[in-house]
């Protein structure tokens, strides 16, 4: 597969199971076309990017690796004009160091998560959160550059920093990132007209600790009610902080409204996922790396200022992760949760709050493919997929045998079930570096996390 390899600042456009019981492509039933919650503007004027990050480094000082495919050129027809197969289609790659180097900014460590703005019809802008340096950046969907860039190491006195999410508010006034390190939240005000990211303020979370029953206050990921009056800030050691965004410029400050304590809410909380025309948040309880309970918990944010106690469902596998909505032709909701130590997709009706199946990911050509993130596109759910060594989180968890990339699932029309085939394997595997596992095994650096849908107009 050949692969367009760009520098910064130009634009390319390209259109835990036993291997042995595992057939080459498992589907259960025949996939027809589902529904998503994903934001898609009138489907025959619009189209998706699939924007996914390798975080591992590209030059001494940092980078990574931002892929960027497109939609339409995944998306092979049937018959004699049937294209390439998905993974051989070229991806857009450009280094991170060099598009920091490019816009001014200093070489930023372990981009981990890309997620876009909410401008209308379609996003502008995608914002990388750099885990290990504290920097956010803020990258141009049309030009794929470096627009702004904001370090938050040391903001608000808090010291130390790992800004493990940066999330747009829906109304576009700021972004808020989640600082484990710090246990903190900074606010930067966001003018994406004009290109100007501020940082203008920052809330510390320690003095809440003995109210979420932990010793420390770490946020990881957070989302936002439909009016973006509210962040729900999952925590790692268990609990939920409901903060009140306060106005992008500052002004009004974030408060905290109300706390969920750990006991409550338990599990490593990773990912929180509003329910799109509903005032629902589900949240994720995680086991980790070791495996154990892990949880999901729906919200009803339409109570407000009440904040009522969630419901729990507790998840079969290890280790929960992304979350995605599927939506069947009578426009129910199916969640689907990623199970990344154990390899697994549950798939939840949320009307009884159950776990209707629990379905295997592992296959021959990807027996330990360590699902993180996922995004669904129409009748595909993207996923992205670990490397042998991962950098963050399941780092204890190595094996040569890993497929670093992105999988795409094709998902049945009823939600309940998904097909997935080598050639619906993306790899990611252009990182110029190699490290070793413990037992000596040498293997590409690359270790894809961050993973976005980007709808753009039709072209």
């Amino acid at each position: 597969m050949k692969r367009q390899f760009l520098l910064a600042g130009t634009v390319g456009l390209t259109l835990g199971l036993s291997a042995c019981s595992i057939p080459e492509s498992i589907s259960h039933m025949a996939p027809a076309k589902a529904e998503t919650t994903a934001a898609t503007p009138g489907q025959s004027q619009s189209t998706y990017e699939v924007w996914a990050l390798d975080q591992a480094d590209t030059q001494a000082d940092g980078g990574g690796l931002l892929y960027i495919w497109s939609g339409p050129a995944l998306k092979a027809p049937s018959g004699a004009q049937r294209a390439a197969d998905p993974a051989a289609v070229a991806p857009e790659v450009y280094d991170l160091a060099d598009a920091a180097i490019a816009a001014g900014c200093p070489v930023a460590k372990r981009p981990h998560m890309s997620l876009v703005n909410h401008t209308q019809p379609f996003p502008t802008h995608v914002v990388v959160a750099n885990v290990a340096s504290g920097d956010i950046h803020f990258f141009d969907v049309e030009t794929r550059e470096i627009v702004g860039c904001v370090n938050v190491v040391d903001a608000g006195g808090i010291g130390t920093v790992q800004a493990h999410a940066a999330f747009a508010t829906p109304d576009n006034s700021m972004v808020i990132v989640a600082d484990m390190a710090g246990n903190a939240l900074h606010k930067i005000a966001t003018d994406y007209d004009n290109n100007h990211f501020e940082l203008v303020e920052t809330l510390n979370l320690r003095p809440y600790a003995e109210q979420v029953g932990t010793e420390n206050v770490v946020p990881i990921c957070h989302n936002f009610t439909a009016d973006s009056q509210h962040a729900y800030v999952t925590l790692a050691g268990g609990g939920i902080a409901v903060v009140g965004t306060g106005s992008g410029d500052g002004s009004t400050p974030m408060t905290v409204d109300h706390i969920y304590p750990a006991e409550q809410v338990p599990g490593i909380g990773c990912g929180a996922f509003p329910l799109d025309d509903e005032e629902i948040m589900l949240t994720n309880g995680e086991s980790g790396a070791q495996g154990g309970d892990d949880f999901l918990f729906v919200f009803d944010t339409s109570q407000r200022p009440a904040f009522p106690d969630p419901v729990t469902i507790e998840l079969p596998g290890d280790d929960t992760h992304g979350a995605e909505i599927c939506r069947d032709p009578d426009g129910k909701p199916w969640v689907w949760t990623f199970m990344r130590v154990s390899n697994d997709v549950n798939i939840i009706d949320l009307e009884t709050n159950e776990v209707v199946s629990t379905l295997p990911m592992g296959r021959p050509f990807s027996p330990d493919p360590k699902p993180d993130l996922a995004w669904a596109a129409n009748d595909k759910m993207y996923v992205s997929l670990r490397g042998p060594k991962p950098l963050t989180a399941i780092g204890s968890l190595q094996n040569a045998e890993r497929t670093p990339g992105v999988a795409i699932l094709d998902m049945a029309a009823d939600c309940q079930s998904f097909e997935w085939s080598e050639r619906n394997l993306l790899p990611m595997v252009d990182n110029p570096n190699r490290v070793t596992l413990d037992d000596g095994t040498e293997v590409s650096a690359s270790d894809p996390h961050g993973l976005e849908i980007v709808w753009r107009p039709a072209r």
